[in-house]
């Protein structure tokens, strides 16, 4: 069977395709950008890279995302936490984003929990886990 150049370009461009949906994804060099539906997934990141996390969160309800303590060196908060408004209503939804830099090799677990600061020993109404590999 012969394959013609229509057929293996788009093989081709399937292949990139797919490669490209299954890679991290990088805002530009050396930014990775994580939102909630990477949760539990694993990224291989390099020193110097930054990771940028952004997840879901009504600024109304007094809940807000939390790093749990970091116990290893591998990510350094960068800048403060910033609140991203999906709309101008008051008590409205939008995303809470957190900037890191990768600061040492290893591997490591990067948690924040979505509480109610005030709420002492009340289990986190969600989770957020990735697994971080710095080479």
């Amino acid at each position: 069977m012969r394959i013609g150049r229509s057929h293996l370009l788009l093989l081709l461009v399937a292949s990139t395709a797919a490669f490209a949906l299954s890679a991290p994804k990088r805002a530009s060099a050396g930014m990775i950008a994580v939102t909630e539906s990477d949760n539990g997934r694993e990224f291989t990141l390099a020193l110097g890279d930054r990771l940028e996390i952004s997840l879901p969160a009504t600024s109304g309800t007094g809940y807000k995302w939390q790093t749990a303590p970091i116990a290893d060196a591998l990510v350094k908060p960068a800048g403060d936490t910033k609140f991203k408004l999906d709309n101008a209503m008051p008590g409205a939804s939008g995303h809470q984003i957190f900037r890191f830099s990768i600061e040492a090799s290893g591997s490591g677990t990067l948690e924040l929990r979505y509480i109610r600061p005030w709420e002492k020993g009340t289990p986190p109404a969600r989770v957020f886990t990735i697994l971080l590999i710095v080479r």
